[in-house]
């Protein structure tokens, strides 16, 4: 009983070893390659005296028995490898080499056929499996057939043993080459779909930060102004009347993002955004900046918020992606704030440097309040934002019970990854 676990590990490790580098039927190729071999080990053969000597019955045989096991090539290598040995073996043993051809002391005209089936069978082993597989296979092969032809002939054969085994090796090389090659194409092929779909992904966050900051912050301002219409229905018309007004510019103003931001997704090529941009009517892509915080926060108060906005320093010109990374921050922390502290004061203050700019915004924080529904998109796209431009973002509850937005971006930097 105990024996038996070992035969089955013994079985199993035969039956992956005869498995490596297997494959299906031979190609148009492969076919031709396999068939054209066995002209060349007829060919080299008859000349190997070095004038035409057309093989006899036995020589015949044993280049046909050496050349068989490599129509297993392609489905089974290893299996064409040991074939290929075992055949060429028997004619290294049992096959004379001629005195003419013994006495030059090198070429392999002395154990024709010999090697040329195993070159063609550890060739192909080695361009199927691992490197160090393919270098194992030829260098145990190179070494079975020299040896062999040391044991079985005299020292006159010394270089043509030496040969035999540089020319087995040499095979395996090219496969171990051919194998090389594909493992780097595999990589540049997994490294190109690695970078297609991290662009991919890339886009669709930056698109769904544009979704979220441009959709949410316009319906927050027509989910208040409803909510101010609705009270003042009945008490003064005429602001009711003004209130909806706002709802219909700022739902306008939804749609046209929206319709700017698909519009990201239906560009073809550099061409077209390039002509989309030179035509203003044509523009699919909103590319706000800190010069919009007026229209910004005059939108805010007519929902019933109250923005303070200070500035200090001197502005500096920024970046395109580093300005609409600013508007953007400030735009989504003001809408949080007039979402989650309807009513309370919101402090906007911009620190200008000549590095760049430093944005915080403060608003206080109603600890009996509960917190309004939210799924911190918001402060994960700023904090994006942020780091896609260069520049820091912090956000929490600060000491004296407020809340508190900080981000420092710099003037100009190459876009990063976020």
């Amino acid at each position: 009983m105990p024996s038996r676990p070992a035969r089955a590990s013994w079985r199993d490790v035969a039956r992956s070893t005869v498995l490596l580098g297997s494959g299906g039927r031979p190609t148009a190729g492969q076919l031709a390659l396999t068939l054209a071999w066995l002209g060349g080990m007829y060919w080299t053969t008859s000349v190997r005296t070095g004038g035409w000597d057309a093989p006899d019955t036995r020589l015949l045989v044993s280049i046909v028995g050496a050349w068989a096991p490599l129509l297993l090539r392609t489905y089974r290598p290893v299996l064409a490898l040991l074939g290929t040995l075992v055949a060429e073996s028997m004619i290294l043993i049992f096959l004379t080499v001629p005195d003419p051809i013994s006495q030059m002391h090198s070429g392999m005209g002395a154990y024709q056929p010999a090697p040329l089936a195993t070159m063609l069978a550890v060739a192909t082993l080695a361009s199927r499996v691992p490197r160090r597989v393919g270098w194992t296979a030829g260098l145990v092969g190179g070494t079975w057939l020299a040896v062999i032809g040391v044991t079985m002939n005299t020292g006159d054969t010394l270089l043509t043993d030496l040969l035999l085994f540089y020319l087995v090796v040499t095979a395996a090389a090219a496969g171990v080459w051919r194998t090389g090659r594909r493992e780097r194409a595999l990589r540049i092929e997994a490294e190109n779909a690695e970078r297609t779909q991290t662009a991919v992904l890339d886009e669709r966050l930056r698109i769904a930060r544009e979704l979220h900051d441009a959709l949410a912050h316009n319906l927050t301002l027509v989910n208040a102004q409803a909510g101010v219409a609705r009270y003042l229905l009945r008490s003064d018309v005429d602001a009711a009347e003004r209130a909806l007004g706002d709802i219909a510019q700022h739902t306008g103003r939804a749609i046209d993002e929206l319709r700017a931001t698909i519009g990201l997704l239906r560009r073809r090529d550099d061409q077209e955004a390039r002509r989309a941009d030179d035509d203003p009517n044509r523009s699919l892509r909103p590319v706000p900046g800190l010069a919009a915080l007026d229209e910004l926060v005059a939108g805010l108060a007519s929902a019933g918020a109250h923005v303070s906005v200070s500035e200090s320093g001197t502005p500096v010109p920024l970046a395109q992606h580093v300005d609409l990374a600013a508007y953007r921050i400030v735009q989504e922390s003001l809408t949080n704030a007039t979402k989650h502290a309807p009513g309370s004061r919101v402090d906007l203050a911009i620190a200008w440097t000549s590095a760049g700019v430093r944005l915080r915004i403060t608003n206080p924080v109603d600890p009996e309040r509960a917190p309004g529904p939210g799924t911190r998109h918001g402060l994960i796209g700023m904090r994006e934002r942020a780091g896609t431009a260069g520049g820091t973002f912090r956000a929490g509850p600060t000491a004296g019970g407020d809340f508190e937005v900080v981000a420092a971006l710099p003037a100009a930097r190459r876009p990063v990854d976020a």
